[in-house]
């Protein structure tokens, strides 16, 4: 009974003894898997480089790409759109206008003037308002030293500093745009330049017009710290054309004596002088005000607007120390150009109004006479010669020297344009189309 009860569980347990093999493996179909993790693989891989290429490089460069620096425009205030200072203090509140007696007859009146006695405390406010006036026109203004490396005869290195007076013109956003004389500017090494808080910022030079020897000068908005900021102002500009007549009040801010924060005060002698430069006329502004030869900086008018650069190239010798500007209104295309990165078409003539004495004597055509000519300029290339007389540029009818000037500017460089002229021949003027092709 025993026996067979274990025979019995024996043959109930022999699966425990089974041998249990592997599958065997499939070769087909891992090849197939293996392909297409393969697939998967290159499929990624080339999205990864689709989405690094089209959203890396554009959509998120997009957030941290600088904001374009914007277009420099300068604004000259007419002469019915400035504030005067009395103005700015006007409150909302409007008071009572006071009510003044007249007196009854012409004696009292007499006795009234008679009785007023102005004394020297008075003269010292008028003074006192000015000076206030020219201190919060220096806020647009800073020091620009050029520093340039020497050698003297014995070989010893050293450092030589000029300084001239500088205008804070606009920003874009970006950098700080000032305007400076180019004469020191041209062999330095380093230039810095100081605000009147007395922080130092390293300047670079990002312009200069030849023909006027004027310069602008770029400084990273993000290199000025706060008290800077806050301190600084932009120049107020007034037209110069319009709001300037011999006899108004002007103000010499800057460096017009020849060493810094000095300040000049008297009027404008003249406006009428033209300054003949190149494919452009200037405006000449001069003034009674003492000042040296070397003097830079800017004249404001009575309400504290800049109405000219301090330029001491243009006087007379027997006016060499008189402080003269040229006016801003003419300079005006000259800065935003500079500032804008834009080039000038560049014909070389130097031009002024035909007078009337000229036009009914001579019988010389109305237009842009031309005075001189500049060596190897398109103009002379061209065939245009001293003594022609403008009279049209492509379809456009010149007329004067503010109208050719107004021309130029609406070229580019390289533009090919057809320029009649009036020249003498014999004793009549005859017209002839040249062609030119502007530089730069």
């Amino acid at each position: 009974m025993s026996e067979q009860n274990s025979s019995h569980e024996n043959n109930d347990y022999t699966f425990l003894r089974e041998k249990i093999t592997e599958r065997p493996i499939n070769k087909r179909k891992v090849f197939r898997q293996s392909l297409l993790t393969i697939a998967l693989a290159v499929t990624f891989a080339l999205v990864a480089c689709f989405v690094f290429f089209f959203f890396e490089k554009g959509t998120i460069e997009g957030f941290n790409k600088e904001p374009e620096p914007e277009k420099i425009e300068l604004k000259l205030l007419e002469p019915t759109e400035e504030i005067l200072p009395e103005d700015m203090l006007i409150e909302d509140v409007v008071e009572p206008e006071p009510v003044i007696e007249i007196p009854d007859n012409t004696e009292a009146i007499e006795n009234a003037i008679a009785a007023y006695q102005p004394d020297i405390e008075d003269y010292q406010g008028i003074f006192n308002k000015m000076k206030a006036l020219a201190a919060e026109s220096r806020k647009s203004m800073v020091t620009v030293t050029a520093i340039q490396d020497r050698t003297t005869w014995l070989n010893s290195s050293y450092e030589n500093k000029t300084q001239t007076m500088g205008l804070i013109m606009e920003d874009n956003g970006t950098d700080l745009f000032i305007l400076a004389n180019a004469e020191i500017l041209s062999d330095s090494n380093e230039i810095v330049v100081s605000f009147q808080n007395t922080q130092e910022c390293v300047a670079t030079l990002k312009a200069v017009d030849p023909f006027t020897n004027y310069a602008i000068l770029t400084i990273p908005l993000s290199e000025l710290n706060d008290t800077t900021k806050s301190a600084i102002t932009y120049a107020s500009l007034a037209s110069s054309q319009l709001s300037c007549k011999p006899g108004d009040i002007v103000i010499a801010i800057g460096d017009p004596l020849g060493y810094g924060s000095s300040i000049g005060y008297g009027m404008l002698t003249s406006t009428g002088y033209e300054i003949n430069g190149i494919d452009h006329n200037y405006a000449l502004l001069t003034t009674d005000i003492y000042g040296s030869e070397d003097g830079s900086g800017v004249l404001i008018n009575k309400n504290g607007r800049v109405i000219g650069i301090i330029d001491q190239t243009y006087n007379k010798q027997e006016n060499k120390n008189l402080i003269s500007a040229v006016g801003i209104s003419e300079l005006t295309k000259l800065i935003e150009d500079m500032c804008n990165d834009v080039h000038r078409a560049h014909m070389g003539v130097s031009v002024t109004n035909v007078s009337s004495t000229a036009m009914h004597i001579y019988k010389v055509p109305v237009g842009a006479y031309i005075t001189d000519i500049q060596m190897d300029s398109p103009a002379m290339q061209g065939g245009i010669h001293k003594g022609d007389v403008i009279t049209a540029m492509n379809d456009a009818v010149i007329t004067s020297a503010l109208d050719y000037e107004r021309e130029i500017n609406t070229f580019k460089p390289q533009d090919e344009v057809v320029v009649t002229v009036s020249r003498l021949n014999g004793d009549t003027y005859i017209d002839m189309d040249i062609k030119v092709t502007l530089s730069e």
